[in-house]
Formats: structure tokens, sequence, C-alpha cells
């Protein structure tokens, strides 16, 4: 697909950057902003020790309490590095790529250009769907595949070393080099298990671009980061030299920058998303929105959709499920190299969170401070968080 919007994108994003993080550089440690700052940069700053016993250089997190956002951030972009992070500062935010995807094709789906429930083998047209394991009754579709119902292999992608060559979306789902993952294949009937799977959303991706003729960055872009005001967030894989001034810096168990400052996700839709808590904070505040019933890029019963158990086997579209009802919430880990995120939204009580680290040994810190923030502000779910 055409890259040509890409560069002018980047650009874009570095000269907001520029502005942007001048102030962020004069201040070392920690910044709040926002009704709950005080608060929240308190339960925050209980997890100093915590993240430095585990080599996290940096935490940054947004909480969404009565339709308000509030943000804090503590530590570096680097470990080897003076340069704090900011309210600006992009993160990978992995696997969170997939409830980006799946809002891009809900919205593609609200618009008629495609359906959640079709056979995805009619929109495919530079691969062919893998045959199906015998006596399969129901078909591929991009609900079942962002659902984590289609029957595909592939849980998660290693990356890429920076200046490593990069694999086409073809030679990804192909297995082929410069490809450093196993081929997409169907290994159980659709909607008969649930099982996590990276390659089901590189399907998917594959599918919506050929379906409307787009790349995926740019339908991501049209129908999600834009109608969202997304300014931070984007498909940059790789960031060019002029972003990396900017971006948090991924660290290893040990604390250990990674070479190149990160790996590289030319999976798209399953990992390929950079971005920061404020910016995802608006897919909690959408979700807010929408189940309220006001007009969002969710359309008139996206978000219920989202929200639903896909083959009643307890994963929505893109996101994780938890309770029932007014206390039914959504949430999604990211998990890259050197990167632990996660994104909790109660779209019934309007409250939510999103926490991402740059280190390997973020995930338990990411869930402890969703649990402090759902015990003080009382949300409808507690950890453990859903899978």
């Amino acid at each position: 697909m055409a890259e040509g919007g890409e560069k002018v994108e980047k650009i874009a994003f570095t000269r907001r950057a520029l502005i942007a993080g001048g102030a962020a550089a004069l201040v070392a440690g920690s910044q709040a902003f926002g009704a709950e700052a005080k608060l929240l940069a308190d339960i925050v700053a209980g997890f100093d020790r915590e993240r430095d016993r585990r080599h996290v250089p940096s935490i940054s997190v947004a909480l969404v309490e009565g339709g308000r956002v509030s943000l804090v951030q503590r530590g570096h972009r680097s470990a080897t590095q003076a340069a704090p992070v900011g309210p600006d500062t992009p993160y990978q935010a992995a696997s969170i790529s997939k409830t980006v995807a799946a809002m891009a094709a809900i919205a593609l789906a609200d618009s008629g250009k495609l359906s959640l429930d079709a056979n995805v083998a009619i929109y495919l047209k530079r691969w062919k769907l893998p045959p199906l394991p015998a006596k399969s009754p129901r078909p591929v579709t991009l609900r079942r595949l962002f659902g984590m119902t289609a029957g595909c292999n592939v849980p998660g992608y290693p990356g890429y070393a920076v200046g490593a060559p990069l694999p086409t979306g073809i030679q990804i789902l192909d297995g082929v080099p410069p490809a450093n993952s196993l081929p997409v294949r169907m290994i159980t009937p659709p909607g008969a298990v649930r099982a996590y799977s990276g390659g089901g959303c590189q399907v998917a991706e594959v599918a919506m671009e050929d379906a409307v003729g787009q790349s995926f960055r740019d339908l991501a872009r049209d129908h999600v980061l834009r109608p969202l005001a997304m300014t931070r967030s984007g498909f940059f894989q790789p960031p060019d030299k002029s972003q990396h001034a900017f971006f948090a810096m991924a660290h290893d168990d040990t604390g250990r920058s990674i070479a190149g400052g990160w790996h590289v996700y030319p999976e798209y839709a399953a990992a390929g998303l950079w971005s920061t808590p404020a910016d995802l904070a608006r897919i909690v505040l959408a979700m807010i929105a929408a189940h309220k019933g006001q007009k969002t890029m969710f359309g008139a019963d996206g978000l219920a959709g989202m929200l639903t158990s896909v083959d009643n086997l307890g994963y929505g579209v893109g996101v994780a499920l938890k309770g029932e009802g007014p206390q039914r919430i959504a949430m999604k880990r990211g998990n890259n190299l050197g990167f632990r995120s996660g994104l909790v939204a109660c779209p019934a009580s309007g409250q939510g969170a999103v926490v991402m680290t740059n280190g390997n040994g973020g995930e338990p810190i990411v869930d402890a401070v969703l649990d402090a923030l759902a015990q003080r502000f009382s949300w409808p779910g507690r950890a453990p968080w859903p899978e």
C-alpha cells in the first residue's frame, strides 16, 4: 500500500513535538496535570521503589474520572539519558494497537464499507485464506479475528531490530523471509475456541486494506486517530530519526536500553501503534460518550458490539471483557519488547485509565497502578484484569 502520507505525518508530528516538548524538558522527575492530578501523582509515586527494583525507567498515566482527564508522568525516556518523560512522550502501545484496529473495522462497518460478520475470504485479494480444519461450520470473520475466536495461530510477534529488513504484510502472513514469524494458519474451527492471536489481527489488517483499497495506517488515521484527535499517535514503523529525540526508549529486564532504542513492528494492527496515555484516554472518553448515546465514531451500536462476548467465549471485539451490564469493563494490555501498558475503560460509570511504561518489568506495575486507581475511585471492576 502507498506510504506517501506517512512522511508528511511524521514531519507534522515532529514539529508538534518541538513545540510541546520544550517545556517538558525543563522538569525532571514528575509532572501532573488535571483535576485529580495531586491524588493521581501520589498514587503513582507510591510505586517508585518497585519501578526502580524492576528497572523500569518511566511511567506515564492518564486517569479518566467524571469526564475529565488527569495526567502524571515520572522518570526518564531512557535509563542512560536525563531527558524526562512528559505528557507528549509516545510509547509503543503494543497490543493496544488491536483495539484501535478493531475500532477502525467498526467504523468501516458502520459506514457500510465492510461487514464484521461476512466471511473474510470475500475481502482478501492479495492473499488466500488457508484451509479451515475439517468440519468447520462457521466462517472466519473480522469479528472473530478481533475477538480471538477465528482459530488462528501465532499468538504474538517479536518485532525486528532497527535497521533490519522488514517484511510486507503478505510476507508476514506467509511466514517467508524477511519475516521472522510462522505462517498464519487456521488451527481450530472458527468460533469454537478462544485463543489469543496476533496472526489473526494480521489477517484482519490485510482484509481491511483489500476491502477498501487503503493502507491500514491510512484507515486507522482516517477512522480513529483523527476523529478522536489523537494527534500524538501513529503507526510509525519505524519512526524516523527526527522522532527519536521525543519517543520513550525500550528497556530489557535488567534496565538496559534495547539496541536502536526499540524493536520495529510492521504488524501494524497487532502491535504497531505509538501513542501517549493522553491520546489513548480519548478512546475511553469515546466509549463513555457512546454509552450515553452520543454520536461517536462507534456509530449506533458499535460499542455494544465491541463489548459483547464473541461466540460467548469471553472476549470482545479488540478488548478483553470483565463484568456484566453496568459492571462491564473493557481492558487491553500492551506488551512489546521493552514496553508494557494497559488500558481500562468503564463506559457505564464514566471512568478508566491508561498506564504506559518503558521496561520489560513494567507489567506488574501497570496492573498495580490500575488496581490502586480502581480501588480509590470505586471502579466497577478490580484486578485480576482480564487477559
